[in-house]
C-alpha cells in the first residue's frame, strides 16, 4: 500500500466537527445538570489531599495564575537578533568593552 493523495480517501469535510459540536453540547448539558455532585466529589478528594483535585478547584474558582516572564539584562549578553542590526564599528566597540571586562 502506498501513501500520498488518493481520490476519495480521508475524512469527509466537516463531518467530525459536526459530531464534536453535538457531543460538546450534550456533555455540557449533562454537566450542568450534575454540577453539585461533581463539585462535591472534587471538593471531597481535595480535602483528602488530592493535589490535582485541589488545583482544579482553585483554577476553576479563582482562575489560573498568570505566567510571567522575567528578562534579566544585567549580564549584558545581547541576543543575536539585536546584534544583527549593528554596524561593524558598533560590534567592534562592544567586543572591546567585553574584552576589557575579562
Amino acid at each position: 500500500m502506498r501513501g500520498g493523495y488518493r481520490k476519495g480517501a480521508g475524512r469527509k469535510q466537516g463531518f467530525a466537527a459536526k459530531n464534536a459540536e453535538e457531543a460538546r453540547r450534550i456533555l455540557s448539558e449533562m454537566v450542568l445538570r450534575e454540577i453539585q455532585p461533581i463539585g462535591a466529589a472534587l471538593l471531597k478528594k481535595a480535602k483528602k489531599g488530592d493535589i490535582a483535585a485541589a488545583r482544579e478547584l482553585f483554577d476553576r474558582a479563582f482562575g489560573r495564575p498568570p505566567q510571567t516572564s522575567k528578562i534579566d539584562l544585567s549580564d549584558s549578553v545581547l541576543p543575536i537578533p539585536i546584534l544583527s542590526g549593528l554596524s561593524d564599528s558598533e560590534l567592534e566597540t562592544i567586543l572591546e568593552q567585553k574584552s576589557g571586562q575579562l
